[in-house]
Order: C-alpha cells, then structure tokens, then sequence
C-alpha cells in the first residue's frame, strides 16, 4: 500500500509499504480521509507532542513512523462493510490512573499515528496511509449525517469536550479562546453548546478570524493589530459586566497567557491547551478567588462519543474549517501547504488515499 512515512525529523515521503498486521482485537480499515493535526506537523519537526503533554517529557520518535490520528474509513465488522470514525487509542486499564477513572492519563497508551505503544511491529501505524488497523472497540459507524472529511474531526473534538468539561464552564458566562486553529474553534463551539452565552475568539491571520466569527464568535480579535495587554483591554470591556468562567489557550505564548490570567472571573479556569510558557508568572492577585491555571490532555471515550452526537445534530459545525483536500500521494505538498498556513489560509488540511 501507500503510505506518507516520517522517515526521520523533516524527512516526509510517500512510498511503497507492506500491508499492516491485523491483531487478533483488530480489523482492517480502509481509509477515506484524514486530516493533518497541529501534533503531525510537530513530528514533523522532530518533536513528541504526546509524550511531552501526557507523559511531561520528551521522547525520542520511532523512525519509520506513520502519522495521523484523525481518520475516517470503511471497516468490515461481523460481517458488514461500514462507515466508520475511529477512536484513536486505547489505553491498558490496570495503570493507577486507569483505575482511577483518568484513563487520558495512561502512560501505557497505544495510539494510532503517534509513534505510542508499537513496538516489536514493523511500523508504526497510523492514518495517512492506504490501510489501516484499528481496536474491534473503537469503531463507530457514522450517522449517513457526517461526512467522511467532517469524521477527521472526532478526534479534536473529544480533546475539545473533555478540556471544556475539565474547564467546567457556567452556563451564560462567557469564553474566550486565544487561537482560533481547529481546537480552538472546536472549543468554542462546545463551550457554546453547552449553554456559555458568548464567545470571543483571537488569532493572527484572517481565514481563522473569518472562521471564528461563521461558527458563532461574538468577537475574533486580530492579534496581528494588538499587544497581548491590549488584547486583555479588549476582552476586558467586551466581558465587562459578565462573568468569564472560562478562557482556553492554544497558541502556548506566554504573553498571552500572563495577560489572559487578569481576565478570570472568581472561579474560572485558565485551560492551557498546549501547555503552560516557560516563565509564566502566577501571583496572589491572579490566583485569588479560587481562580484555576491548568492542562488538559487526550479525551475519555464517552468524549468521543459525545463528539459524534454534537456534530450529528449541528450544534458543532466543521465543514467551514475544511479549506484543502489533496491526495495521499501529495503528502508532502499538504503538510508544506498546513505548516504556511498564515501565507496559504489553511485551516484544516485533508488527505484522501
């Protein structure tokens, strides 16, 4: 089959490679779609993005190692070829974290596309590539609602469920999003779904603005025009008044997080999504007032499931984010075309095999 195979950091190439070994727990799934995740372009460039926001280190990458995790495809299950979206990982269950209900925590994760958990096979599996094994468990027939280019999209959003959920955010208070990539504007339409009266949404180049403000932001902020203390004024007098129980962090810039933490409400949560800026300054002020600075990592399964529901009754919209589709064989030019995305307006690129 083909497949796009991270040779080493900064070395992408499409090539020839045997079919993958199907388990005794495995079926076989035949990919449709899959997209290209902020974490692929992280490996990409020689990181370990889950290792070092689940484990808290850096970890050396496999070679030969196959990306992508958010996948779409046909699977024959007892019997029956279906539309599937695939959850992604599968955790071992006897770690005291998965005993103790934390299972996103399990360092003994296995994950498709990132490298975790595969040893002793020949490759590391993953999604941008012609075939693909993935756990009986973690198959879920698509709603004919959901397309296979909108399923890519599970697997951002359980992470967007979950640290939405972990953020606890008030019904009619309101949200503010520093980032508006794919999570970022996944977390806002969650936040949204679950009852916050408004959003306000930043990033720095106009397709995710026009992005932000199509799936429901009250106000997108253009970075490119502020300072973070200035983009603090401005989400000051838009919240004034209104409780803001929330503010989530994508972007990892620690001028916009030491800005963001004045903007809390008593009670609210700093939800720092790519994890907390070296040097970033917490003090008795900020932190009064039982005010919470924090992570969030992976998803539970029931987040997954809770994706398909939202994206299924339309209350979670992808399809605007979707703005280029290439073939599997043109890997390369995807993953130029995601990493420029200020210069190419990308916001979710899709690969089809």
């Amino acid at each position: 089959m083909k497949a796009a195979v991270l040779n080493s950091p900064g070395h992408l190439a499409v090539q020839d490679i045997p079919l993958p070994e199907v388990m005794a727990d495995e079926v076989m799934c035949e990919v449709a779609a899959c997209g290209i995740c902020g974490s692929d372009l992280r490996y990409l460039a020689g990181e370990n993005p889950w290792a070092k926001h689940t484990l808290g280190y850096e970890k050396p990458n496999p070679p030969d190692m196959l990306l992508g995790h958010e996948v779409s495809g046909y699977v024959e299950l007892d019997g029956r070829r279906m539309r599937a979206g695939m959850l992604a990982f599968v955790t071992c269950g006897r770690c005291p974290e998965c005993l103790a209900g934390r299972s996103q925590l399990c360092a003994h994760t296995k994950h498709l596309g990132h490298g975790a958990g595969w040893q002793g096979r020949a490759w590391d599996p993953g999604g941008m590539a012609q075939f693909m094994p993935v756990w009986r468990d973690n198959v879920y027939e698509l709603p004919d609602c959901i397309s296979f280019d909108e399923a890519t999209f599970l697997d951002g959003l359980g992470v967007a469920v979950h640290a939405v959920r972990r953020a606890g955010v008030d019904a009619g208070s309101r949200v503010v999003i520093l980032g508006g990539g794919p999570i970022g504007l996944l977390l806002m339409q969650v936040a949204l779904a679950e009852g916050v009266s408004a959003a306000l949404a930043l990033d720095v180049y106009d397709a995710a603005l026009e992005c932000a403000r199509e799936l429901g932001a009250d106000v997108a902020l253009d970075g490119r025009e502020l300072t973070p203390d200035e983009v603090a004024t401005e989400a000051a007098r838009w919240g004034e008044g209104e409780r803001i129980s929330a503010i989530f962090d994508t972007s990892g810039d620690r001028d916009l997080q030491q800005a963001a933490l004045g903007l809390l409400s008593p009670g609210g949560t700093l939800m720092l999504m790519a994890g907390a800026a070296d040097g970033l300054q917490l003090s008795t002020r900020v932190m009064a007032g039982e005010r919470v600075v924090t992570t969030s990592s992976n998803n539970l399964r029931e987040d997954f499931e809770r994706g398909i529901e939202l994206i299924a009754d339309g209350r979670v919209m992808v399809a605007p984010m979707i703005t280029h589709v290439f073939d599997l064989t043109d890997a390369v030019e995807a993953f130029d075309v995601a990493r420029r995305k200020h210069e190419t307006g990308a916001i979710k690129v899709i690969m089809h095999p």
